[in-house]
C-alpha cells in the first residue's frame, strides 16, 4: 500500500475504525446484529484521520457540543461548524479526511449498500447513488440515532422489531432526501386485508421475537411497502401499534390480582421485572406497581 492510498474501513467489523481513530467505540451493535446496519457510538478529542474510505455508506450523526473542523469529502474540502443534530454522510467507497479542532460524541450508522439498495428496487426500480453531504442539521436522522442508543442501552437483546422499523424509516429518508432519484410510490400495492393478516400475526407472536423482515414476507411485499400501508391503513407505525398492544396487554395482566408483577414480566416476554418495568413506566408515566395499586 503506497502512502497516498486511502485506507479501507469495513464496518461490518467490530473494531473496523481503529483504523482511522485511536479510541475505540463505547458501544456498538454488533453483538445484537441489526439486519443492514451497523451501529457505534464515539467520543474523541481533537483529531485527524487518514485519508481512508468505508466500504458501507456511514452517517456520522453530531450528539454534543460544537465543533470547529476541516474535512474533505469526495475530493472537496471544506471548513465547518459542527453542531448537534448535523449529520454528514460518507457513501460507501468514497474517500473521506477530516482535522477535527474539539471535543466530538457523535454516532455512526454504517447501512450496507446492498440493504438500500434492495429497498431503492421496491420503490424505485431502478439503481440509485447516495450522495456525499457535509455536514448539515437533519431532526429525523438525529432522532432515529438517538433512538438506537437507547435501545442498544435500555433493552439490547429485544430491540430487533424496534431497530428495524428505525432502520427501515431512515433508508426510505435517505432515499427520499440523499439520492439522485425519488422514490415513486404504487398507491396500489397492498389491501386492508393483507395489513389483517399482519396484526394477527402481530397478535400472536407478541411477546415472541417479531421481524419486520418475516411479517413483509408473509404478505409477498418489501419492509419499504408493508411499513407504509400499515402506516396509512392503521395510523400507527408497526412498531407504535405493538408498543401499543403490549401495554393494553400489560393492563389486562395487571388488573388480574393472582398474578404477580414478576410472573406478568414472563409472560410479556421480558428477561426481567426491572426490564418489564421500565418499558411500562416510559410507555405509561407510571410504574406498573403503581398502576396496579390505583385500579
Amino acid at each position: 500500500m503506497t502512502l497516498n492510498q486511502p485506507i479501507a474501513v469495513d464496518f461490518s467489523q467490530e473494531a473496523a475504525t481503529s483504523k482511522v481513530l485511536k479510541r475505540p467505540n463505547l458501544l456498538s451493535s454488533h453483538q445484537v446484529k441489526w439486519q443492514g446496519i451497523y451501529f457505534e457510538y464515539h467520543q474523541h478529542p481533537p483529531h485527524e484521520t487518514p485519508e481512508h474510505y468505508p466500504k458501507q455508506h456511514v452517517l456520522a450523526i453530531q450528539t454534543l457540543g460544537k465543533v470547529e473542523a476541516e474535512r474533505r469529502l469526495d475530493g472537496s474540502l471544506k471548513q465547518e461548524q459542527i453542531n448537534v443534530g448535523d449529520v454528514c454522510i460518507v457513501p460507501a467507497h468514497t474517500s473521506h479526511w477530516i482535522h477535527s479542532t474539539g471535543e466530538q460524541e457523535l454516532i455512526l450508522l454504517s447501512l450496507e449498500p446492498s440493504f438500500l439498495q434492495h429497498i431503492a428496487y421496491e420503490s424505485i426500480a431502478c439503481d440509485i447513488e447516495l450522495l456525499p453531504h457535509f455536514a448539515k442539521s437533519d431532526a429525523l436522522i438525529y432522532q432515529i440515532g438517538i433512538s438506537l442508543k437507547t435501545a442498544l442501552q435500555t433493552n439490547p437483546l429485544g430491540s430487533s422489531f424496534y431497530a428495524d422499523s428505525l432502520i427501515t424509516a431512515l433508508a426510505a429518508h435517505l432515499l427520499q432526501f440523499y439520492t439522485d432519484r425519488k422514490p415513486i410510490i404504487d398507491a396500489d400495492v397492498g389491501n386492508n386485508s393483507q395489513i389483517g393478516q399482519a396484526i394477527e400475526y402481530i397478535h400472536e407472536h407478541l411477546n415472541g421475537d417479531l421481524s419486520l423482515e418475516v411479517i413483509a414476507s408473509l404478505l409477498g411485499m418489501s419492509k419499504y411497502h408493508f411499513c407504509r400501508l400499515f402506516k396509512q391503513i392503521t395510523g400507527l407505525t408497526p412498531w407504535q401499534y405493538v408498543i401499543k398492544l403490549r401495554i393494553e396487554t400489560a393492563k389486562q395482566l395487571l388488573a388480574q390480582p393472582k398474578l404477580s408483577i414478576a410472573q406478568i414480566s414472563i409472560q410479556m416476554g421480558y428477561s426481567s421485572q426491572a426490564q418489564f418495568a421500565n418499558f411500562f413506566r416510559k410507555h405509561t408515566g407510571v410504574s406498573p406497581s403503581t398502576y396496579r395499586r390505583y385500579l
